[in-house]
């Protein structure tokens, strides 16, 4: 994992670098979230292994968006939360330097944070703080509907793995929307490019 970090800390400062026909784009997520060995973790019975999950993040493509493959670069936020059985929220967070290879409507990903959030006892979302000497990691799918240039639909699924006793995996299910910044800059601005509104994939559009 310290090789594969190496390597996401080498290549992020391409992700500042202006590439021709590239638009950097944001995404937002929610979804359901599994977790696994939560008690443990959390240092408290919860109610159930499932809960909410969400994301969000910015993304840039270091290679041409109109090549039918292309990569990524970003940032992803991610957090899950489920219930204790006294009711309160436990939540658990990451920041994550992130790659994703974009292959025509579908896409791959991994991420890797060095430092993990928790929040428990009540305190809820806006109560996370960092979860002393804990990393994490996830892979990721999906599949991309593009709408129109300016909006995009993503049906996604992910497994995070954690150290030091973090439940592992949590898998999430769930939707994404994507925000292309400029998408006349990505070379986004052909009708064919595009979706629309009635199916995915262009299908009896």
């Amino acid at each position: 994992m310290d090789r594969a970090l190496q390597l996401l800390l080498f290549s992020f400062p391409l992700f500042f670098v202006s590439r021709a026909h590239s638009t950097l784009y944001f995404e937002a997520g929610t979804g359901l979230g599994t977790f696994s060995k939560a008690d443990t973790f959390f240092g408290t019975s919860v109610s159930s292994n499932s809960g909410f999950s969400g994301s969000l993040s910015a993304y840039y493509p270091i290679t041409r968006e109109q090549n039918f493959a292309h990569i990524d670069l970003g940032l992803q936020t991610r957090f899950t939360s489920t219930d204790s059985t006294a009711g309160s929220t436990l939540t658990l967070g990451s920041a994550n330097l992130a790659a994703r290879v974009e292959i025509w409507r579908f896409y791959g990903g991994a991420g890797y944070s060095p430092i993990s959030f928790i929040s428990k006892k009540g305190e809820g979302l806006l109560g996370l703080h960092p979860y002393p000497s804990n990393s994490s990691y996830f892979f990721e799918g999906g599949a991309i509907w593009k709408v129109i240039p300016e909006f995009q639909i993503v049906a996604a699924v992910s497994l995070e793995y954690g150290t030091s006793g973090s439940p592992s995996p949590i898998t999430e299910y769930g939707l994404r929307f994507r925000f292309p910044l400029n998408p006349k800059e990505g070379g986004s601005s052909k009708a064919a490019d595009f979706d629309g509104f009635r199916y995915p994939f262009g299908i009896m559009k």
